[in-house]
């Protein structure tokens, strides 16, 4: 942004100085050149001629001399034939005052009427210097009114900027967003300023969220672990001891889950965004697809995975750890609310990948679908099959999709009537060369 900046504003000043300074200057010569006796130049020459009539021949120049001393002006009084043989002859005889621009100033010739007299006087300066000036001045005032019109769109969005961060500095999280011209100079610095302030926003929304999810998630299993110590406590009967026991081991494995998925949450949440993309067979995909099926048919023995490969013999890139845990996520949530089948459909989309997985399960209405990937949000449809997780699963794979310059969707089913989830992400080698 630097180097642009400084090359258009030295561009600017470069072809107002010349230009301007070039056209100035054609003015004022053509201004100085086509200058014109005056009247009162022309009433001066014929004054002189009055007062000249009257006075004797031999006495003429002398008195011409003093007139000039008199007025206090500069110049010299020749004889007619003195100038006979110069350029200015011809013009002179006519009778017709002269008007020249010479280093000394602007000089006045003039044949003396009825006279043998040719008289040069140097005109005061006084005209031609004030015009000179407010050739000048133009000059200077055009310069800044033309550096002035390129400051002020950039003084303005730097305003702007300031204002929105004055604004968000304030009132926090906020959905107003600045807009600014992609011609502007900051434009750039705009983008990344809405970028930050977005994710800003995403990050006090998760922590306002996680801390809600603490405080209620972890109050119920405490409670009921302390009701199962009162209760233990109150028995000498061994076997109300027991199942107390067992109850406080499975509160606290659910604490301790609640406690891993949030940091791993948070993991996602601080983890930079450069992925580490590496390109591997399609029949990986569908081979890390199996495993995980293997793993989760080992807790849902009543389940039927089916994989529908169509990638044939395209590399698939992405970043595989990640990618890994999309599946699991999505694969786990299908399994816990499927009846007996889960199809995973692997494809190719108008150039993207696509993955989709989708159950025999209860699915989701339609106005719940754009809420499932909102951190902690579970839905309650089915209760018996809702109280295990809590709700952090759609959300990491909406990160990790975004990551990957790709989109996740909750959509219709299309063969097995449940829920089904679609994830795509830009395809960048289509077969192994």
């Amino acid at each position: 942004m630097l180097k642009r900046t400084f090359l258009t504003l030295y561009v600017v000043v470069v072809l107002v100085i010349l230009l301007a300074g070039w056209g100035l200057d054609r003015l004022y010569q053509y201004d100085s050149n086509n200058s014109s006796v005056s009247p009162v130049e022309r009433a001066f020459i014929i004054e002189l001629a009055g007062q000249l009539s009257s006075v004797p021949t031999s006495e003429q120049r002398t008195f011409l001399q003093q007139k000039l001393q008199t007025l206090t002006l500069h110049g010299r009084i020749y004889r007619r034939d003195d100038v006979a043989d110069t350029p200015l002859a011809e013009e002179l005889l006519t009778g017709e005052p002269l008007l020249l621009n010479a280093e000394g100033g602007r000089q006045l010739y003039a044949l003396i009427p009825d006279s043998e007299w040719v008289l040069r006087v140097i005109m005061p300066q006084s005209a031609e210097g004030r015009w000179y000036g407010v050739y000048l001045a133009l000059f200077y005032l055009l310069l800044a009114l033309v550096i002035y019109l390129w400051v002020w769109p950039l003084v303005r969005d730097l305003r702007s900027l300031e204002a929105q961060a004055r604004a968000f500095g304030r009132a926090g999280a906020t959905g107003r967003r600045i807009q600014l011209s992609v011609r502007s100079q900051v434009y750039q610095v705009s983008m990344e300023f809405n970028r930050m302030q977005s994710r800003i926003d995403e990050l006090l929304a998760s922590y306002k969220e996680m801390t809600y999810a603490v405080s209620h998630e972890l109050r119920t299993p405490l409670a009921r672990m302390k009701f199962a110590l009162e209760l233990a406590q109150a028995s000498d009967d061994r076997e109300v001891i027991a199942r107390q026991l067992v109850s406080l081991r499975t509160d606290v494995s659910d604490m301790d889950s609640l406690i891993t998925q949030l940091l791993g949450y948070a993991g996602f949440e601080a983890q930079t965004q450069q992925l580490v993309m590496q390109g591997e067979p399609a029949a990986a995909f569908e081979d890390l697809v199996n495993d995980l099926c293997v793993r989760l048919q080992q807790s849902y023995q009543h389940l039927e995975f089916k994989v529908d490969n169509q990638w044939g013999d395209l590399v698939v890139f992405c970043e595989w750890p990640l990618m890994e845990r999309v599946l699991q996520n999505l694969l786990g949530n299908a399994a816990r609310y499927a009846d007996k089948k889960i199809l995973i459909e692997l494809s190719m989309v108008g150039g993207d990948y696509f993955v989709a997985v989708e159950d025999d399960g209860p699915g989701i209405a339609e106005q719940d679908r754009p809420r499932v990937f909102a951190t902690f949000t579970r839905l309650k449809q089915v209760p018996e099959k809702d109280t295990k997780g809590f709700g952090l699963g759609l959300a990491i794979v909406k990160r990790v999709m975004s990551w990957h310059g790709g989109e996740v969707r909750a959509c219709d089913p299309r063969r097995l009537g449940g829920a089904r989830f679609e994830c795509r992400w830009p395809c960048r080698q289509v077969s192994r060369s």
